[in-house]
């Protein structure tokens, strides 16, 4: 099993416009919504495809209540403690060229009692020993990066290995922490962290080794598919082309790609396979409205390249399948 942590869930809202114009009123042709968080992404992709899971978050009485009824209706456990404050709103337009505008809510302040509350809960869900915790996501008031770094040495006292998947200076505090067995940036981010931008593939591995020595780091690379790196490893993986109709949450599909393999072991081949997998999921995340997940019939792991240790020099920009 793989428990998922997401501190900040949100409802995603999808609209669909014909032309979005600012200061303007403009008329949506569609809605969708959807549970969303990273973390939750994460478990109803992998729930999706018959991987067992459970998605722990805070949840308030209103929207937090939809979203456990919503994930229910997919197929998802969820596993919440209870919050006052209300679980966010993210907003996100998309205009007739495809062009995408998002507009995120910070999320409620927690309060210490309600953080003491998510901690309990999941060192109860430690105990059943999952083989993955993953936490994922932006972090709410009132909760900073110390509450992962807390998680991934309880998660290591425990015997369960640790991914993950956060941005800016969260990130860097628990890279630097040397808790996650896993990180899963992407180029943008990397490049935050970095301080300046990553243009080739020895760029990358470079950072990607300074930031995290001793563990594996996935970065997605949109288009140009995704890289593996890890104290022996450096592998590239990529996709065909294909139409995108909605990138939002394409990279936690891939985070999930990559655990659903990476849940089996530990050996080099297992993580070729998880990379292609990932890069699998992701793609076909990619090509379905707002944050569907992908299932079985949407993926194509035997289209996906590999390339192991690929030429550092290669610009990041010219990787192609």
């Amino acid at each position: 099993m793989i428990v998922t942590v997401t501190p900040n869930p949100a409802i995603d809202v999808t609209l669909t416009v014909e032309t979005l114009e600012i200061g303007e009123v403009n008329r949506t042709t569609s809605k969708h919504r959807d549970p969303a968080g990273k973390g939750i992404n994460v478990a109803r992709a992998l729930a999706k495809n018959g991987h067992s899971t459970i998605a722990v978050f805070p949840a308030d009485p209103v929207n937090g209540s939809w979203i456990v009824r919503a994930l229910a209706e997919a197929g998802v456990d969820s596993s919440t403690t209870p919050i006052i404050g209300e679980v966010r709103n993210n907003i996100t337009i998309v205009d007739g060229s495809g062009t995408t505008t998002k507009i995120n809510e910070p999320g409620p302040v927690v309060t210490p009692a309600e953080i003491s509350a998510l901690s309990e809960k999941l060192e109860w869900r430690l105990d059943e020993h999952p083989t993955w915790v993953v936490a994922a996501g932006s972090l709410p008031l009132g909760l900073d990066a110390d509450f992962l770094v807390d998680l991934g040495h309880r998660a290591t006292a425990k015997g369960v290995r640790y991914a993950v998947d956060t941005s800016g200076s969260t990130l860097a505090r628990v890279a630097a922490s040397g808790v996650p067995n896993l990180i899963k940036p992407n180029l943008e981010e990397l490049e935050e962290l970095a301080g300046h931008p990553l243009r080739t593939v020895g760029d990358v591995v470079d950072i990607a080794r300074v930031l995290l020595p001793e563990g594996e780091v996935v970065v997605s690379l949109g288009e140009n598919g995704a890289i593996l790196v890890s104290e022996s490893l450096v592998v590239w993986a990529g996709h065909p082309p294909v139409v995108a109709d909605s990138t939002v949450g394409a990279g936690d599909s891939a985070l999930a790609g990559y655990l659903s393999v990476r849940d089996r072991g530990g050996f080099a081949s297992v993580h070729h396979a998880a990379l292609a997998t990932a890069v699998a999921w992701g793609t076909a995340a990619v090509t379905l409205p707002a944050t569907t997940v992908p299932g079985p019939s949407d993926i194509a792991v035997d289209r996906v390249r590999l390339i192991d240790d690929p030429d550092r020099a290669t610009p990041i920009k010219e990787l192609r399948a």
